[in-house]
């Protein structure tokens, strides 16, 4: 049974990955060839297609109707009214006068008819309150689920989704109408009141209800460099404490009563899903609390029904309901983590029931979740099997408890609850100082590392040997597969699919804003770093530096920032402590930098790079930022590349003497604006490629439509990043030899 349920989950996850959905009579078709082969005696070969079929069908199904729910593309940038009720924890940022974000339960819409859309997710410059549970009538300017399109990058628009959320965007107008509290929200709302002044009430918080908006940076850091991050969502090892809490609860209760019970009373069994349920409940059932408590109905119904089911079933059923419920669950790295973890841990108590099946339970934790780690975060901690040795057992044991507890007597005894509380506290706070203070007297505490293909199949199966039953004759001979990453790890050439005389440029999609990366056969260049928006979000961490983890990158030799600009600048110094090696060239000064000055050039691996702008530094004293833009010129033989920054018509014309002519590919100047690519500039350039780095939908509109048709008269062929993605090409000495866009081959159905 618990394979054909897998079967079944495996069909629906599957169609959540699809880039265009199957014909619904297809699968009709299909399931009904493996039914006929079913009831004409070859079961084995038809009962598994039976059931990824029927998966199929029902992810199908549910595809046709998100797609009904995304907002329709002719609405995206109309102003648009609503009335709707704010779910969830709203978060707030102080940053350029305050602006909240939140999620939008939509109740009615008052300009839409056709529109399906049920939550949203806006941001609202406001200093007007917002919380859980108000209802507000506004009037907002959405898009749909989209986020920037590059390799290693977090995808935006899939959280959206795999969150029941269709489109996004700001609130322009809005009145708040009332509010509709549910008791969770009153819950949440005491609770914070009780806990925020407290040293670790941040913490607290998430364990005790699953809120961890209040957790800081450095902290959520601490617990990535750890390996800590899942103690603190609420999973199946909190639930699985609630559950046995109320079970100890009601053999108490069991014998206090005995007198009137009788000794097979389900009791225990029925409180134990009670608790368990409650605190799912508090924690805002995500999916982690889903499946465990899920796995806990499984296990106890089977105890009251006296009916034998196995753990493989409760794991394969937990799955296929949480996919029946979320279709769009395996989008989302935590759906992987918790289930793949909950897998391991039942190999390993499987085999053996013995106090040391802990200390392997945590190896084997490490070892089985690190290709998911390197996937999904870049990220990989050796710190985390100590750590977790001494950590897990103090939060299940004691810490945990002590907030079940508390939150018990909240009902009973105030006082004796902030006892309870400011004892986890306490501890909390013992914890978190020792471990900064032991990750601070380190200097090697984790491994930011993306594999490629290769690498990640040789790791897995490295992973996959290692967790084979110890019984495996010589099983730990698969550490010889370490030899084959180490060779590539330690390998002198950068890039080494890059032929002398080649170079690679690509274009990030970093929005309204512009990053290029320049890689020849050993060296790397960096050219500006997109836009940051507040000290909590910039292209810098979001785009560039995965990008370089994507790519392989351990080294860039030189970081170009062309002007000051923010969209252009953003969060440099982040690349530059992520690489400290890199020299810094800047149109206009910045601390420890060197000026960009026309004439200055070099080599690499046969490939010229020359600055044509600025001309001289009094240059960069009377012109204005746009106009100090860095202008990058790389050549290999006839494959020429021209990245100009922002300039504009009157620094066009005046380089037009040092510029060649008929050039292969050309990074728009100023992102296609008016006031750049002038007719005398695109006419002598003529570049074969052009690429547009813009916002998706920008009020700025660009790139302009006139400077479009300036280019389509040249012969140029176009490329924006708002629609494209990532823009890369390969550049030889006959020119423009490859041309790739990521969203061509990473796009959902949905898109």
């Amino acid at each position: 049974m618990a394979s054909r349920m897998i079967a079944c989950a495996g069909g629906i996850a599957a169609v959540a990955w699809f880039p265009k959905l199957l014909p619904l009579s297809l699968l009709l078709v299909a399931l009904t060839v493996s039914l006929v082969l079913f009831r004409t005696g070859a079961r084995r070969q038809a009962i598994a297609v039976v059931w990824v079929s029927v998966g199929l069908i029902y992810g199908t199904v549910s595809g046709l109707a998100l797609e009904t729910r995304i907002l329709p593309a002719a609405y995206e940038g109309s102003d648009l009214q609503l009335v709707g009720v704010v779910v969830g924890e709203p978060s707030y940022s102080p940053h350029h006068g305050g602006r909240w974000r939140f999620t939008v339960r939509v109740e009615q819409w008052q300009s839409l008819t056709c529109c399906e859309a049920r939550q949203l997710r806006l941001s609202y410059r406001s200093s007007q309150l917002v919380e859980a549970g108000q209802r507000w009538r506004m009037t907002v300017r959405l898009k749909r689920p989209r986020s920037f399109a590059n390799p290693g990058g977090f995808d935006y628009a899939r959280w959206l989704v795999s969150r029941g959320i269709h489109a996004s965007g700001y609130v322009r107008q809005a009145t708040l109408l009332g509010q509709q509290v549910s008791v969770r929200d009153d819950v949440v709302r005491y609770l914070r009141e009780q806990l925020q002044p407290r040293a670790q009430g941040a913490i607290l918080m998430a364990l005790a209800v699953g809120e961890r908006q209040g957790i800081t940076d450095q902290q959520w850091t601490l617990f990535r460099q750890t390996g800590l991050s899942h103690l603190m969502a609420i999973s199946g090892l909190h639930i699985g404490i609630a559950a046995g809490l109320g079970f100890f609860l009601g053999r108490l209760l069991t014998l206090a009563l005995s007198r009137w019970l009788s000794g097979s009373t389900p009791l225990p069994a029925l409180l134990a899903l009670f608790t368990g349920l409650l605190y799912a409940w508090l924690a805002g059932f995500s999916i982690p609390t889903q499946r465990a408590w899920l796995m806990c109905l499984i296990m106890v119904g089977s105890v009251l029904l006296t009916r034998k089911v196995g753990r493989w079933t409760c794991w394969a059923c937990a799955l296929l309901v949480v996919l029946m419920v979320q279709p769009m669950a395996s989008l989302t790295p935590g759906f992987w983590l918790s289930f793949i973890a909950v897998s391991i841990l039942l190999l390993v108590f499987e085999r053996e029931h013995r106090w040391r099946s802990i200390v392997r339970a945590q190896w084997m934790l490490l070892i089985g979740l690190m290709p998911l780690g390197l996937v999904f975060f870049d990220f990989f901690s050796p710190l985390s099997f100590p750590v977790n040795l001494i950590a897990v057992p103090l939060f299940s044991a004691v810490i945990v408890p002590l907030i079940l507890l508390a939150l018990c007597f909240e009902l009973v005894s105030a006082s004796f609850a902030q006892w309870l509380w400011s004892l986890a506290d306490a501890l909390l706070a013992l914890f978190m100082n020792a471990l900064t203070a032991v990750v601070g007297r380190l200097d090697f505490v984790a491994v930011n590392y993306r594999p490629d293909a290769l690498s990640l199949l040789v790791i897995v199966l490295l992973v996959m040997l290692l967790l084979l039953p110890r019984a495996v004759p010589a099983r730990y001979l698969a550490l010889l597969l370490c030899v084959p990453l180490a060779a590539r790890w330690l390998e002198p050439v950068e890039n080494p699919a890059l032929a002398a005389g080649q170079f690679e440029l690509q274009v990030l999609d970093v929005g309204q804003g512009l990053s290029v990366l320049i890689k020849t056969r050993n060296h790397v260049l960096v050219y500006d770093v997109g836009p940051a928006f507040g000290p909590d979000f910039n292209l810098a961490e979001v785009a560039v530096l995965p990008v370089l983890r994507a790519e392989q990158v351990r080294k860039v030799d030189v970081l170009v920032v062309s002007h000051n600009d923010n969209d252009h600048a953003g969060a440099y110094s982040i690349v530059r402590a992520a690489y400290p090696g890199a020299v810094l060239y800047a149109g206009e000064s910045l601390p420890e930098s060197r000026p960009c000055l026309a004439g200055q050039r070099w080599r690499w691996d046969g490939v010229d790079f020359q600055f044509l702008h600025p001309q001289s530094k009094a240059v960069l004293a009377n012109n204005d930022s746009n106009n100090q833009s860095c202008v990058l010129l790389v050549r290999s033989g006839e494959g020429i590349a021209v990245v100009p920054g922002d300039i504009e018509a009157k620094v066009e014309s005046m380089l037009l003497p040092t510029m060649p002519s008929d050039i292969s590919v050309l990074v728009a100047p100023h992102h296609g604006s008016k006031t750049s690519s002038s007719v005398a500039f695109v006419t002598q350039l003529r570049p074969a490629w052009v690429v547009f780095s813009a916002g998706y939908k920008h009020h700025f509109g660009h790139p302009a439509p006139a400077v479009q048709r300036r280019y389509q008269m040249a012969g140029s062929t176009q490329l924006t990043t708002a629609e494209a993605g990532r823009v890369s090409m390969l550049i030889g000495e006959r020119g423009v030899e490859k041309v790739s866009a990521w969203r061509d081959g990473h796009r959902f159905y949905w898109q």
